[in-house]
């Protein structure tokens, strides 16, 4: 079963790097350049600062990119993420450096080697992760059979799929990887007390807060490995009852998470740092019903084989009630925890991705459930067809997201419906986004505000385009795009208009427009620039106007966008607010509103 496994991941991985072909050479991007950047950090630029990498990746990926993932702490650049995701991948990420000195290519980091080998290493603990699968299941007793479909049925009717195959460098492949691991070490524990099993779950789950410290509360999981109430007592007895045993195991994983510690103290002086800073949790209004079900993310909706979960709570409460009440309460409790962070939907990403990690002990409930159908043929025929129509789908929508047919953090019902099941090129890249989300309150910030009503000009805005509309959005004049006028008035700040801050501004922008033909303003952009003395463009951010494809014609609508800018420093000399007729297109614009939030520049970053 090992090898079976092992090779089929590796040969499903082969598979799809050749099919994705030049999107190999951006494999580690997105959230994904944080949890790597501690690689090149250390091992190409021999720092502990991430500016040097910072510098290096906005050269690399344009003038949008932002580093979010940075953060400043006194003189040097903090990475927000821990580096336990960099730790796994760093054998592989070695072998790719030591090739490429000895072909001759460039040693940087980021060189097609690299790419591919970051890849390699997501395949690598997806397979081990499943060897370990395999095994707790065998503990409890599941068929060889039983056991392998229903890790075929992880791989590829989950968001496991995207994330070994596709977005290798995100943490949760590797988280999957260690909270499987110590799942099986600790049923172990309570099967057979041993001391290896003990300190391997230690070592586990220390890595699994090296990698995602909020995945630490896979330990309110063990109740249902425990099967009973008596064996948990019994197990806290024996762990108790040993302090040398118990010592040892806890210093395991304090050395295992210290890493991260001693990582911060090397950089700054202190151990303890809060590096997610300006964000947080919302623990009084968690999303909890858009986590599970929403189009935008919902955990259901993008991973449907996970609706399999609900008979097999059936089955979990007919067979052992305390199986039943701890695997439920775990499940309330992880959807509750994730559910409360600010980014409930995570950002771009496919599906719901902190999902991922805890699949290993989703796979012994959904264990339990096929066992107890195997026998009853109609039943078991039902579900293989549902199971089956559920990879279909997972696979179809891993293509949707990777060709950006599927949006990457704004999908509604009307968006998600209009491109169900399509694969046409007229349905990728036509669907546009929301706001940016925003940790705390707005309206605790100083603001900066410019409105054009097109009906006489206004400083410091151009005014073009302006024609008489007697059915205007308000007044009696509009701003006419056409084939003759490609750009819209422009908000254009430069001078005593440009404030000076210390930290991101989070920009609005609200602008009304009217298509006389179905879809005219589909093509157009919204563009904030910010150029310096020499007009050298130094930020650069488009948004799509109109959210998807419609036959509105004649009436008035408000395109609303919200985004966080770079700070506006020394470097700043203009920027300029427009929309861009791109397509050269027929529509109208009206009351063009931009308000610009500036947080205080005094705030507590760190603990």
């Amino acid at each position: 079963m090992r090898t079976l496994l092992i090779s089929g991941i590796f040969v499903v991985f082969i598979i799809v790097q050749l099919l994705r072909g030049a999107d190999g050479k951006r494999i580690v991007d997105g959230d994904g350049s944080g949890y790597y950047a501690y690689l090149t950090t250390v091992f190409i630029h021999k720092t502990i600062d991430f500016n040097t990498v910072f510098n290096y990746e906005r050269s690399r990926r344009g003038l949008e990119y932002t580093g979010h993932y940075f953060h400043q702490h006194e003189d040097v650049l903090i990475n927000k993420y821990y580096l336990g995701t960099a730790l796994l991948i760093m054998p592989f990420f070695l072998i790719a450096l030591f090739y490429s000195i000895v072909i001759g290519m460039p040693p940087d980091g980021y060189n097609i080697l690299f790419q591919y080998t970051v890849a390699l290493a997501a395949a690598f603990y997806t397979a081990f992760g499943m060897v370990v699968i395999n095994r707790l299941l065998k503990a409890y007793n599941i068929s060889k059979k039983l056991s392998l479909f229903t890790i075929l049925l992880l791989l590829f009717g989950t968001n496991l799929f995207h994330y070994t195959f596709l977005d290798p460098a995100f943490s949760h492949v590797y988280s999957f990887a260690a909270i499987a691991l110590f799942l099986l070490a600790s049923k172990h524990f309570f099967m057979h007390y041993s001391k290896r099993s003990l300190f391997v779950a230690a070592f586990a789950l220390g890595m699994v807060g090296l990698i995602r410290p909020a995945n630490l509360m896979i330990v309110f999981a063990l109740p249902f490995l425990a099967g009973s109430l008596v064996n948990l007592k019994e197990a806290a007895i024996q762990l108790i009852g040993n302090k040398k045993r118990f010592v040892t195991a806890f210093i395991i994983f304090g050395i295992t998470i210290g890493l991260q510690f001693m990582f911060y103290f090397l950089q700054t002086g202190r151990f303890l740092i809060w590096s997610y800073q300006q964000e947080g949790f919302y623990f009084t209004n968690p999303a909890f019903f858009d986590f599970l079900f929403s189009y935008r993310k919902g955990f259901f909706i993008y991973t449907p084989l996970m609706l399999l979960l609900f008979p097999a709570l059936i089955v979990l409460w007919k067979s052992s009630r305390h199986q039943f009440f701890s695997f439920s309460g775990f499940f309330l409790l992880v959807v509750y925890v994730l559910s409360s962070w600010w980014n409930w939907f995570y950002g771009d990403s496919f599906g719901m991705r902190p999902m991922v990690d805890y699949y290993a002990l989703f796979a012994i409930v959904l264990a339990f459930l096929l066992q107890k159908i195997e026998k009853r043929k109609v039943v078991a025929s039902a579900v293989a067809l549902f199971a089956i129509a559920a990879i279909g789908l997972n696979l179809l929508q891993t293509y949707q997201y990777q060709v950006r047919i599927l949006h990457p953090d704004a999908m509604t019902k009307e968006k998600y419906w209009y491109v169900f099941l399509k694969t046409a090129e007229p349905y990728k890249n036509v669907l546009g986004g929301f706001p940016e989300a925003y940790y705390g309150s707005l309206d605790q910030h100083d603001r900066q505000s410019y409105f054009l009503n097109m009906e006489e000009r206004a400083v410091p805005w151009s005014f073009s385009g302006i024609a008489v509309a007697l059915d205007a959005f308000s007044g009696k004049q509009v701003a006419q795009l056409n084939n003759n006028l490609q750009y819209s008035p422009t908000l254009i700040l430069e001078g005593d208009n440009l404030r000076k801050s210390e930290h991101p501004i989070y920009t609005e922008v609200q602008v009304s427009f009217r298509e006389f033909e179905p879809n005219n303003a589909l093509g157009a952009l919204l563009v904030y620039a910010a150029t310096n003395k020499n007009n050298e463009l130094l930020f650069y951010k488009s948004f799509k106007m109109k959210d998807m494809p419609d036959f509105k014609v004649g009436i008035w609508r408000t395109a609303e966008f919200g985004f966080s800018v770079p700070a506006w420093t020394s470097d700043l000399h203009q920027l300029k607010v427009y929309i861009w007729n791109k397509e050269l297109q027929e529509f109208q614009i009206d009351d063009f509103n931009v308000c610009f939030h500036f947080p205080p520049d005094k705030t507590v970053d760190n603990l």
